[in-house]
């Protein structure tokens, strides 16, 4: 029954990404500086790992998640337009 607020929690943050995640990947453009999306990664996975120390489930997933978000905004920002 623990779990349950965190699991609800993340459903809600992965909804929230979504929308931001595809306009970046439909326009190849990242609206973040890229000093914002390093720090922003580097805390996401260091959130996971502390998760992971607790054995916290549903943090894991969603700091494990948060990692990968920036990345995205990360490639796009160095690409830019450009098309692959």
């Amino acid at each position: 029954m623990d779990e349950v607020f965190g699991i609800i929690g993340l459903v809600l943050i992965i909804i929230a990404w979504l929308p931001e995640v595809v306009q970046t990947i439909r326009t190849r453009k990242s609206g973040m500086k890229k000093e914002f999306i390093a720090l922003y990664f580097c805390g996401s996975a260091f959130l996971a790992i502390y998760a992971w120390q607790l054995n916290s489930v549903p943090f894991m997933i969603l700091n494990g998640l948060a990692a990968i978000v920036p990345l995205i905004n990360f490639y796009f920002a160095l690409k830019g337009k450009e098309r692959f």
